[in-house]
């Protein structure tokens, strides 16, 4: 059957509406089983990788060390037992300093997984494995990142703290190092034993402890059970365990959340594809009206018409979901170079299911939107030879319809993994369109008001303006179609480019680049004349001090009390509090007074109390060191974040927290040419953390764009159905335009004159279609920078200025072939082309 079905697409393929069918049916298939790809191979390596996600069984997670009856709880258990601790520290090496990831880990580490390590120098092919599973004491591994950024090899030195240890190995791969989206700072690897002796863990620090365990499902289990009720019994805080079933929840929701937005852009291109599908198949059954006609007239049945439209309809539907789905296989691995560590490292490999469920997708695709068209070839009639009519499209047929839609809508809902998205996507897809169309329809008419007159000697253009009116509902359907492609392109191009570059000009000249914490007391006077030698302005310092909020209204609180997400966080987490008599500059009040006296007062930021669900008069209560600190809100802030200084959260008034344990921070402008400043005082100072604001804008600056490439490319996806859509309206007319070009042709007009008609008709489609893409992609960028990223976004000129010239070269492009046509032909081929 499917062979017969081929020899036929294949006599067939002389028609140019079965390739752009096949074309977009493929095109469909491939935007949507890359994304399938790319997450089948997420989530089975999720399901078969959790323990090397975890390095462990299970994991207990503090901002604090364990208490040590966790670590006897386990040892009686027979658990297997191994500790990290992370956090951020300066590394120097020579003259250059970094802010990286450090990682103390114990002998037994990893419990699960393995690590892969190099020992042999980086400027080497070849990959020596290192002896020990773990830096030996006085040796650290550095990851790649960190070897390139301090520019050191293997058997180098570097200094943390108060202590210099050698390189002797590359980390290439950590188990359990999580996206790469929450560790911006390179990683460097050392020995447990010699954390102590670095003196870098103080006051403020911001220490990550885990306890890794293993063993066997049941001790597992039993020990799982007992860590949370001994946690609930002594109401520990800032405390959470994973395991197999939660591993690595934040890299989980990251990556479900990528997945769903690539989704988004699968659905979008399978939509807009599903309009080419069904443009395409229209005018391939009026191509083949007659000769369904003439078999008729030969004697053959509906069911032989039957049998031959179904054999083609099975054969692009098997044809188009092997080409789709080789096509998707390799654009994700495109996708997997481009996102890099940005995932996991070492994904599984892909399943067969992917393939399977691209078949039935363009099963179903065709059914739903080619399917009703070609089904009516059945019922056509041999008049259709005289009259040039169509037969109606009976109940049967249309319920045929409904069939494919509906289990399309499902499978794509499957693909998605979301059938809320689904729903919410297709509702906004179905909106937009309809937008589109309305404002496209008003365009139309506006312009054929406004150049009725204006063009009255204008040919070409009056002639092309009354072609699109009296075929408004093509015309509609070209500009709609393309202008929300566009849309979608126009605001990836914006948000990767002008946004950014609107935050970053946004930031004043000589705003703060450097961050400097952990800062003690006996050091401010010091540090402050360092900066000043090296003729950075004299910074102000800020206490802080770390404290946990316990009560609210007298009333104890845990995370489970908040539903969302943000304010579980905010609950679970230590606060940083600061106390200051004066309003901190940028700090702005919104409701209240600001804190007078020595009286207990809170002032809180604006959208840490609508998350937290505060307002004036409430009363908060922190511990501090195992000190209550209880006040009640007296006025709320609205911080200016964009001056890149210190801010926080909570200030409450000297009397309360001047004795308590404290350290300070503070932010300076550096000079870009006084880059071994950092490394100054990071030599004098071994506790202090110093961040390179830059350094790290530059890092998001790099995921940004890594996102952006991944997302321009399925966008192309997107442009590519849109211009099929473009192509397949313009064919959808064809009949139409070649009678009035023979007509004109026969009333002499030249070929220059049809070019132009044909070029002005071009021109107007593009144009209206990207002017609309334009103004709503501004629009979308401008409120997404007000009310979410609150910056101001202005590129509205070039948002329209952009739109517009994508859309008038993608028609120019997509109708190129067929002006060309209409030109050479003379006006007997016209006419036998109808």
């Amino acid at each position: 059957m499917f062979l017969n079905g081929f020899h036929r697409i294949q006599r067939n393929f002389r028609s140019s509406e079965l390739v752009w069918l096949l074309v977009a049916l493929t095109l469909s298939v491939a935007a949507l089983s890359s994304v399938s790809f790319l997450a089948d191979r997420m989530q089975r390596t999720f399901q078969l990788d959790a323990r090397q996600l975890l390095a462990a069984d299970l994991l207990l997670v503090a901002d604090q060390p364990l208490p040590e009856r966790f670590f006897q709880e386990a040892k009686d258990r027979q658990l297997q037992i191994a500790q990290t601790i992370v956090f951020p520290s300066m590394a120097t090496t020579g003259s250059q300093s970094k802010l990286a990831s450090l990682k103390a880990v114990s002998a037994q580490y990893p419990l699960r997984g393995q690590l892969q390590v190099s020992v042999a120098p980086v400027s080497t092919t070849a990959t020596t494995p290192a002896a020990s599973t773990t830096p030996d004491k006085g040796s650290v591994w550095l990851d790649p990142a960190m070897i390139a950024s301090l520019n050191i090899n293997v058997g180098d030195t570097i200094s943390l703290g108060d202590r210099t240890f050698i390189v002797s190995g590359v980390l290439e791969r950590e188990v359990d190092r999580g996206a790469g989206f929450m560790n911006f700072a390179p990683r460097i690897m050392m020995s447990l034993e010699d954390l102590p002796s670095t003196g870098l863990i103080g006051l403020g620090s911001r220490v990550t402890y885990r306890l890794l365990l293993a063993g066997s499902d049941s001790a597992i289990t039993q020990y799982e059970t007992w860590a949370k009720q001994w946690i609930a019994s002594e109401d520990l805080r800032g405390l959470r365990i994973e395991t197999l079933e939660n591993a690595q929840p934040t890299m989980r929701k990251t990556l479900d959340r990528a997945e769903r937005f690539l989704s988004l852009v699968a659905l979008l291109t399978a939509m807009v594809a599903a309009v080419a599908i069904a443009l395409s198949a229209r005018r391939y059954v009026l191509k083949q009206a007659d000769v369904c006609a003439v078999m008729k007239c030969l004697g053959a049945s509906q069911a032989v018409i039957l049998k031959s439209q179904l054999t083609i309809l099975a054969s692009l539907s098997l044809f188009a979901a092997i080409m789709g789905s080789a096509i998707g296989f390799a654009i994700q691995e495109v996708l997997m170079r481009i996102l890099g560590n940005l995932v996991i490292a070492d994904l599984s490999m892909v399943s067969i299911w992917p393939a399977i469920w691209s078949m039935l997708f363009s099963t179903f695709l065709l059914i739903g939107f080619a399917g009703p068209p070609l089904l009516s070839l059945v019922t056509i009639s041999p008049i259709r030879l005289v009259r040039k009519e169509l037969g109606v499209i009976n109940i049967r047929v249309v319920w045929v319809a409904l069939f494919g839609l509906t289990t399309c809508l499902a499978l794509i809902a499957v693909a998605a993994q979301d059938w809320k998205l689904t729903f919410w996507i297709s509702l906004s897809f179905g909106l937009a369109v309809l937008l589109f169309a309305v404002l496209a329809n008003l365009s139309l008419r506006l312009c054929s008001a406004l150049f009725s007159k204006w063009g009255a000697n204008n040919f070409a253009l009056r002639f092309a303006l009354t072609s699109q009116t009296r075929s408004a509902g093509f015309a509609v359907m070209q500009i709609t179609a393309l202008g929300i492609a566009l849309m979608a392109l126009l605001m990836i191009l914006l948000l990767r480019q002008d946004l950014l570059a609107t935050w970053q000009g946004s930031i004043p000249v000589n705003a703060p680049n450097r961050f400097m914490i952990n800062v003690q007391a006996s050091q401010k006077e010091s540090i402050s004349n360092t900066l000043s030698t090296a003729g950075v302005d004299k910074p102000s310092f800020y206490p802080m001090v770390r404290a946990r909020l316990i009560e609210v209204n007298g009333a104890s609180i845990v995370p489970s009390d908040y539903a969302e997400d943000n304010a579980r966080r905010l609950v679970d987490r230590e606060f940083n509090l600061s106390y200051t008599e004066q309003l901190p500059e940028g700090n702005r009040i919104t409701a209240g007074r600001w804190i007078s006296g020595g009286a207990p007062e809170i002032s809180l930021e604006a959208g840490i109390a609508k998350t937290l669900k505060l307002k004036l008069g409430d009363q908060m209560t922190f511990e501090v060191a195992g000190e209550r600190v209880v006040a009640p809100i007296t006025s709320l802030r609205k911080l200016d974040w964009g001056s890149m200084k210190v801010n926080f959260f909570v200030i409450l008034p000297p009397v309360l927290l001047s004795d308590l344990p404290q350290s300070w921070i503070t932010s300076y402008y550096q000079d870009p040419a006084k880059a071994g400043l950092d490394f100054q005082l990071a030599q004098s100072y071994p506790n202090l953390t110093i961040v390179d604001v830059a350094s790290s804008l530059n890092q998001i600056q790099n995921v940004l764009d890594r996102l952006s490439s991944v997302l321009s490319l399925l966008f192309t996806f997107t442009i590519a159905a849109a211009i099929l859509v473009l192509v397949s309206a313009i064919a959808a007319t064809q009949d139409e335009r070649f009678r009035s070009a023979a007509l004109l042709k026969a009333v002499g007009a030249s070929r220059r004159l049809l070019g132009r008609i044909a070029i002005t008709e071009l021109l107007l489609i593009g144009i209206l279609a990207g002017a609309l893409a334009g103004l709503a992609a501004g629009i979308a960028a401008w409120a997404l920078g007000r009310f979410v990223l609150e910056i101001e976004f202005n590129a509205f000129a070039q948002s329209l200025g952009m739109g517009i010239a994508f859309g008038v070269t993608a028609c120019l492009l997509a109708g190129y072939r067929f002006q060309k046509r209409i030109q050479n032909a003379t006006a007997m081929e016209c006419l036998r082309e109808i």
